[in-house]
């Protein structure tokens, strides 16, 4: 019979297009999402920020002005340039980049950059050619080096607070009055 071979081919086309029927409907679900998720406003709290739809392989933070002009102060720009030495004489963090500095500080980011500075110090040591006879000394910078400034950063809002102990302590004068 005719009409049972139609009926039989039917239903072997039918799964295939059921199949074809849901991969064009939801294909926005096979493409790459280009809007990345944002923190909540990635320098500090606040309203949230809808980053502009940018390139996949460029990171959302480096968007250019957009984002940075929205949130005033572009956090991660800040932090490069306080490190490379190019922001001088700051006294404390932008209050608007607490939330991003603290998120660094207490995040994965921040101990990996210090493992890597951490690496290159041992080894910078193990090339250093020593006479051997006990006689040398290693000398650390002990507030910089030998001791995490971490829980105190933490204490005062990752630099956003000033610093008003040591301006306490130094008006009462070294009685503690």
């Amino acid at each position: 019979d005719s009409q049972t071979a139609a009926m039989v081919t039917a239903a072997r086309l039918l799964p295939l297009i059921l199949f074809l029927t849901a991969v064009a409907v939801g294909c926005s679900a096979w493409e790459m999402n280009i809007r990345l998720p944002t923190e909540r406003l990635a320098y500090g709290g606040g309203e949230a920020v809808v980053a502009p739809i940018i390139h996949a392989l460029r990171p959302l933070l480096g968007s250019g002005r957009q984002l940075a002009a929205r949130a005033g102060v572009a956090c991660d720009s800040w932090r490069l340039g306080v490190e490379a030495h190019n922001v001088i004489d700051w006294r404390t963090v932008p209050a608007e980049c607490e939330g991003y500095i603290g998120h660094y500080m207490l995040g994965e980011h921040y101990r990996r950059d210090f493992a890597v500075v951490v690496d290159e110090a041992v080894a910078y040591a193990e090339t250093l050619k020593l006479a051997g006879n006990g006689k040398e000394i290693w000398v650390f910078d002990i507030d910089e080096t030998s001791l995490s400034n971490l829980p105190y950063y933490a204490k005062h809002g990752f630099g956003v607070d000033v610093d008003d102990g040591r301006r306490k302590a130094a008006s009462r004068g070294s009685d503690g009055r």
